[in-house]
């Protein structure tokens, strides 16, 4: 990268392109946020912006599977995104805004969140955590894509200085992408699961007939958030990457996938929270499914106490 600021000190390097556009959108979701009354502005870009980042990284065989890899994950959750209501047309900034952001809004959770239904504090929160912290998080998790590029220039201008660096994949590449393709699948088995669930509830509520609160088969039998699960270990493979290219276990872009790990940490929690306020029920789920890592112990009791009420129920409703 030396050689190349060096022959133009003007030119710009995906450092550089990468960071004003996360800017950018920075401003332009805390504006949007803030004249709509909307506040998951941000929800709209999440699936987007870490493919453009790789994109812009793209530069050999490395950065190129991974701006690919991260294209599928961008198509798949954006789908998901917009068949939950995610986006409207043509003003997609309007859409649904995450259910979370009324409950804050109305003070029930107590504690500190009460702080945010003060307009003022709401308005430095949108600022600092939803608008700056989310996409500088969107280009922190996409920052491996930064390192490969990295290797990639000085493999290419500084093959002395650095004679250990060799072009091509290699077989650390090999297995994150089999880890980022594994994640993605399960991420989209969770969420297909959720989203047949949640279709299902809607029709039997019109129909006056009852269904269980929340998703508890399938994946959710394993874990109560397999899909925040996936998404983490997906981020956390796409890392392995920059260790391909760079040949140390660790480097400064492993921040963005450890800081993703700590938003689901608080977000999951705050999930948890309204939900065992809403559904009474939800506490003995808690008490036998993990929220993330799973305990095959617990989840085949779980599994074989939910089919024996499974074979109750039905054995009820013929008798009916």
């Amino acid at each position: 990268m030396s050689t190349i600021m060096k022959a133009d000190p003007t030119q710009l390097t995906p450092y550089h392109t990468t960071f004003l556009t996360s800017i950018g959108f920075a401003v332009l979701t805390f504006t949007v946020s803030t004249l709509e009354g909307n506040l998951s502005q941000v929800d709209k870009l999440w699936s987007i912006l870490p493919s453009v980042y790789a994109w812009i990284c793209v530069t050999d065989s490395r950065t190129r599977l991974m701006a690919i890899l991260s294209t599928l994950w961008s198509i798949r959750l954006t789908f998901n995104f917009y068949r939950r209501g995610g986006y409207s047309w043509p003003k997609v900034w309007l859409g649904e805004e995450d259910y979370r952001w009324n409950v804050i809004r109305r003070g029930t959770l107590g504690g500190w969140w009460t702080l945010l239904t003060q307009k003022w504090i709401m308005v430095v929160f949108n600022i600092v955590f939803i608008s700056l912290f989310q996409n500088w998080l969107l280009l922190w998790i996409a920052s491996p894509s930064l390192v490969a590029w990295s290797v990639a220039i000085k493999a290419t201008h500084c093959r002395n200085q650095y004679p250990y660096i060799k072009d091509g994949l290699n077989v650390l590449d090999g297995l994150a992408s089999v880890l980022f393709l594994l994640a993605l699948t399960v991420e989209t088995i969770a969420d297909n699961q959720e989203y047949s669930f949640q279709t299902q509830k809607r029709l039997h509520k019109q129909k006056s007939e009852k269904l269980d609160d929340f998703c508890r088969t399938g994946l959710f039998s394993i874990v109560r958030k397999p899909n925040y699960a996936a998404e983490q270990f997906l981020w956390l493979s796409y890392y392995l990457f920059s260790v391909a290219a760079s040949y140390s276990l660790w480097n400064w872009s492993v921040g963005g996938s450890l800081a993703l790990c700590l938003l689901f940490q608080g977000s999951g929690w705050l999930t948890e929270k309204i939900s065992v306020r809403k559904y009474p029920s939800y506490v003995e789920y808690q008490h036998s499914v993990p929220l993330y890592v799973p305990n095959f112990t617990m989840s085949l009791s779980y599994c074989g106490k939910n089919a024996n009420e499974s074979i109750v129920s039905q054995k009820k409703h013929k008798q009916q």
